[in-house]
Formats: structure tokens, C-alpha cells, sequence
């Protein structure tokens, strides 16, 4: 999906094409003038960084981005052209089709984008492939660390949990915890997505490592709650079968598609654990605008925190929003991607015994 017109992004990607590229019979594909760009301005702090990186940014007028979050297209893009006068084209498509691109690009020896957003692994994946240059700023040292990876400052999560419809059960008649789910009168009236292999991973480390949960209880008690399962595909469409009616309970949906004013959708009380995915931008090295990249990073983390929160996302930066005010109680237990595992072999491991939950086949989990 385009925010501009596919005439301006062609136009854009053929000026990337021209931007001082070298290693154009190597991979990866890197711009020895973007790393110029980069390390002095790694080398700068404060009011002095950001005037002259304002100036850089200017200066190139063009920022070509790939991004999974509908919220930059829609708010955060327009709020930075305006601000910066800087024309930016986007790219947005799913985390697996961005990766994809990216690497289907520096393969044949381009890099088109100057920016990459994306979640965690996917992240991890394009900086094993050395496409990402390392984000430093100052702003990025008032980042908590388990919102950064190797590769990645980020910038929200995006928070899973269960969701329910307030028409069809009430918040007392809810399980406390996950275990609650195998009474028989949850059978098919509990969805989940088909493609949530990293929320079971994450669960599976909150009930071993944080529970004391043996492997073998924990797959017993999975495989008990998954024959209540009802298996969907895609958490936007069904979403919005869980507010029409169709079933009471989204056990593994997103807390952005709860709007905060929304009348049948709701995660309170909200079941721990509440699990929690890293996103951010981060610059490419190849890229044709490197200021402008810097400078798009900076402002994700600093102006566009707002925009994240007020879209549903759990901002990384709260201290950048007036008056924030957080959408999960204080005390909720929360458990972090395993991204390291996920961008690995590894990955692939629970993802087939995730598919083998589903399907009601041995093993569970990973051998």
C-alpha cells in the first residue's frame, strides 16, 4: 500500500538508485556516504545534533520509508512532512512482506528505502543480513532496555491479551488465568490466530521461567485449553467478528484494536500475562537520505509517541506525551518477545509446534 501516488514513489526509488550506492556487485548494499552521515551525527548531542540534522534533512527533501503501522501512514507521516517540509513516499504491507522486499531488493544489489519499521525478529533478520545501520542518539538513551534489541531502539509494543465482548460475557464471568479456558463451556467460543507461534512461545517463558511451570505441565494444560479453541485468520477481520457477536472471547488479539472509547470491546480486567512485541525504525545503510532517515528515527521517538498512543500502541518514550496516561494497570505482568529465538532456526520450531496445538498433534512444543 502507497501513501502517495505510485508516479511520486517511483520517482523517489529512482533518485534512491543514483544516491552515491557502493558494493553494487556485493552484498549488502552499502552507501559509504550515509556512513559518513551517520557516524557524525553519533557523534553529536542535543540542540546542536538536532539543528544541524534539521539542516541535512532539508537539505535531501526526500525520505523513502517501508513501514507495517497503518497509524504512520495516516498521522505520523503527514505530522512530519508538515513539520519538516520533507517529501516523504511510503511503502506499508505486513512485517513478513517488508522483510521480504528489503531483502528482495539488496539481493539484486538496491537498496530502495531509507527507513525500515518493523517488529523485533523480522528486525533481527535484516540485521543478520548487516542492511541495518546502527541508530545512537541521545534520545535512544532514554529508552528503556527491554524496549531495545541488537538491532533496534524501539518505539512501542504492540500488547496481546484477551478480548471479549461485553454483550456476550460480563468481566466476573471471565477466567483469572489461562487455565480457566478448558471448562468445557469456553469450547469453540475462544479464538485465537493461527499465526500467534511467538504469543505461545512467550507464554510458554512466563509459565516455566517466571511460574516454575514444568514443560510437561505446561503443554498438558495448553493442549487442555486448546480444545476450546476456535482458530481464526487475521486479527483485523476478526476483530470484528468478536464486536459483531459471533464469539464472546479473542484470547490472543491486540490492545490497539480496542478503541479507548469502545462500547463492546473490552480487555479490563486484564489477564496476565500480557504479552509485549518490540517495533521500532531504524535506518538503512544503503540509504539514499541518510539525515532524513536520522531524522525520522528522532522523531518516532520523541513528537510520534503521541500519535502511537493515541492509536492503541503502548509507547516506549511515555515521558515524550503530555499528560500520558497509561492504557494497562500498574502491576500487570508482562512478558517480552523472544525475539532472538524467534529470528532463529528456533523460530521455525515453535511455529510447527504452535500449528501442531491447533491441530491437536504431538509434539507441543519444540523438541
Amino acid at each position: 500500500m502507497l501513501e502517495k501516488p505510485r508516479q511520486r514513489l517511483a520517482c523517489l526509488l529512482a533518485v534512491a538508485c543514483l544516491g552515491g550506492l557502493t558494493a553494487a556487485c556485493g552484498f549488502p548494499p552499502v552507501n559509504t556516504e550515509a556512513v559518513a552521515v551517520y557516524a557524525k551525527f553519533a557523534a553529536m548531542k542535543g540542540k546542536s545534533r538536532h539543528d544541524q540534522l534539521v539542516d541535512a534533512a532539508k537539505a535531501e527533501g526526500q525520505l523513502v520509508i517501508y513501514v507495517t503501522n497503518t497509524a504512520i501512514e495516516k498521522k505520523i507521516v503527514p505530522a512530519f512532512e508538515k513539520e519538516y517540509g520533507i517529501d516523504v513516499a511510503v511503502y506499508r504491507a505486513t512485517t513478513e512482506q517488508v522483510r521480504g522486499r528489503v531483502l528482495q531488493e539488496a539481493g539484486a544489489h538496491r537498496v530502495l528505502n531509507d527507513v525500515v519499521e518493523t517488529k523485533d525478529s523480522e528486525m533481527a533478520i535484516l540485521g543478520q543480513q548487516g542492511l541495518i545501520a546502527p541508530y545512537t542518539s541521545d534520545i535512544a538513551g532514554t529508552i528503556p532496555a527491554e524496549a531495545k534489541t541488537d538491532d533496534m531502539v524501539g518505539a512501542y509494543y504492540i500488547a496481546t491479551l484477551p478480548i471479549h465482548n461485553v454483550r456476550l460475557v460480563q468481566p466476573g464471568q471471565l477466567p483469572p488465568d489461562l487455565a480457566g479456558y478448558a471448562d468445557p463451556k469456553w469450547q469453540g467460543k475462544v479464538a485465537v490466530d493461527q499465526g500467534d507461534f511467538n504469543w505461545y512461545e512467550d507464554l510458554y517463558n512466563y509459565y516455566t521461567k517466571q511460574k516454575g511451570m514444568s514443560d510437561n505441565d505446561f503443554a498438558a494444560m495448553m493442549k487442555r485449553v486448546a480444545k476450546n479453541f476456535r482458530v481464526v485468520d487475521g486479527h483485523v477481520s476478526n476483530t470484528t467478528l468478536l464486536q459483531a457477536g459471533d464469539f464472546p472471547v479473542f484470547l490472543s488479539d491486540f490492545l490497539q484494536y480496542v478503541p479507548s472509547r469502545a462500547k463492546d470491546l473490552s480487555f479490563q480486567p486484564a489477564m496476565d500475562p500480557v504479552t509485549l512485541q518490540i517495533l521500532g525504525a531504524d535506518p538503512m545503510k544503503g540509504a539514499a537520505h541518510p539525515a532524513a532517515a536520522l531524522l525520522f528515527c528522532d522523531y518516532y521517538l520523541t513528537e510520534a509517541q503521541k500519535y502511537l498512543h493515541d492509536a492503541g500502541y503502548i509507547p516506549t518514550n511515555p515521558a515524550a506525551i503530555p499528560g500520558y496516561q497509561p492504557r494497562l494497570p500498574e502491576g500487570t505482568d508482562f512478558v517480552y518477545d523472544d525475539w532472538r529465538t524467534l529470528a532463529s532456526d528456533r523460530g521455525n520450531a515453535w511455529q510447527e509446534a504452535w500449528s501442531n496445538l491447533l491441530k491437536g498433534k504431538d509434539p507441543v512444543l519444540p523438541r
